[in-house]
């Protein structure tokens, strides 16, 4: 998610000192960094967090360099060896730490330091090392993982992957409002049915959920971008909307959609397509906002019951999307790379069986295509 931050911002050593803020659900998370020194070549940062939760501070030895040629890379790249050159951290508070407290501050680690695979973090009084490890953000330190006492004692590795996956006290919820606390896992058994259309050969896929009626009650997807100061969501597109009938409409008139999408249809039309969207099980359309504001459409699909099927080994779970930006100052390089990579935290959350995710852009598409 290396797109949180600009390159500008983005420092995989040192993080500049100044204020920096984080949307976190509906509060705002404000962390004030700091230079306190050095230890063996490396900037020690202190990081003030202030939040609804109380205020904590992050110690922070900042990770090595990148190798610069590969002439200095050892032979060794096991997770031991590699997190010997990883942040060092230490969380002080007042009181020990709730999960969610520790959750926050692990989101801020994330964002400061966005290209770090992982950060050792140290016990302290302050930090809740059991619920960490419990809920899968933390993982035993290689040193201490066959020891019969790592639960109890020694340093842990607060992973990056497993912070996006969902791993804490809100699950996906903390980005896909609309599974808080409601969707059981598996979501279904795995029934199959027998899918065939047209030239396409035929094949067996999972039964997939109903969409439930207040799905468009929340975003489907929510999160705030440090580097826009913005928050992007992803919201179900309604045929009952005029509003969202007229977006699409317009939209597809423009002649940069058209090229691409080729669906500079009546108005009656795109009304229809959305409601046969709403009626398939396989896929759905939303509408794409940045503070609110519509920037574009998105259409997530299963790819098993697509005409991608028949080119690849697809997976019962595998998800695909279309996308289009409507709106010219919601374009640049800089705004693709954050809602696309939305899009594809977005799938992986919905269901935590999806192991891949793909799309399908005309060759001409060289933009997509690059």
């Amino acid at each position: 998610m290396s797109a949180l931050l600009s390159p500008a911002l983005r420092a995989p050593v040192d993080v500049p000192e100044r204020t920096y803020a984080l949307r976190v659900g509906d509060s705002m998370l404000e962390m004030d960094v700091a230079h306190t020194g050095q230890d063996e070549g490396r900037t020690l940062h202190t990081v003030t967090v202030r939040s609804e939760h109380g205020a904590a501070t992050l110690h922070v030895r900042a990770p090595c360099p990148a190798y610069t040629h590969p002439s200095q890379e050892p032979d060794d790249n096991s997770l031991g060896a590699r997190i010997l050159r990883a942040p060092r951290v230490s969380m002080q508070a007042e009181r020990e730490l709730s999960l969610l407290h520790a959750w926050t501050l692990v989101y801020g680690l994330v964002t400061l330091w966005s290209d770090q695979e992982a950060w050792v973090v140290a016990r302290t009084p302050s930090t809740p090392i059991t619920a960490l490890l419990a809920c899968g953000l933390a993982v035993p330190h290689p040193e201490h993982v066959d020891a019969c006492d790592w639960a109890t004692k020694g340093d842990v590795l607060v992973l990056r992957a497993a912070f996006w996956q969902g791993a804490g006290p809100l699950g996906a919820a903390a980005w896909v409002p609309s599974q808080s606390g409601t969707v059981p896992y598996p979501y279904l058994p795995a029934t199959y049915v027998h899918a065939a259309r047209g030239l396409v050969p035929s094949v067996q896929h999972p039964r997939r959920p109903l969409k439930l009626d207040g799905m468009d009650a929340a975003p489907v997807y929510r999160r705030y971008v440090p580097d826009l100061q913005q928050t992007l969501t992803f919201r179900v597109a309604r045929s009952d909307s005029d509003a969202d009938v007229d977006l699409l409409h317009r939209w597809h008139a423009t002649e940069r959609v058209c090229t691409g999408w080729r669906q500079d249809l009546p108005r009656e039309q795109h009304k229809a397509y959305l409601a046969a969207q709403e009626a398939s099980s396989d896929s759905i359309a939303l509408i794409g906002e940045w503070d609110g504001e519509p920037f574009g459409y998105v259409e997530i699909y299963y790819a098993k019951e697509s005409n991608l099927r028949g080119f690849y080994d697809v997976g019962d779970y595998d998800r695909g999307f279309h996308a289009l930006v409507g709106e010219e100052r919601f374009r640049g390089p800089h705004r693709v790379r954050t809602w696309m990579g939305s899009v594809i935290h977005m799938l992986f959350l919905l269901d935590p069986r999806t192991m891949r995710v793909v799309s399908e852009p005309r060759a001409s598409n060289t933009k997509m295509v690059d």
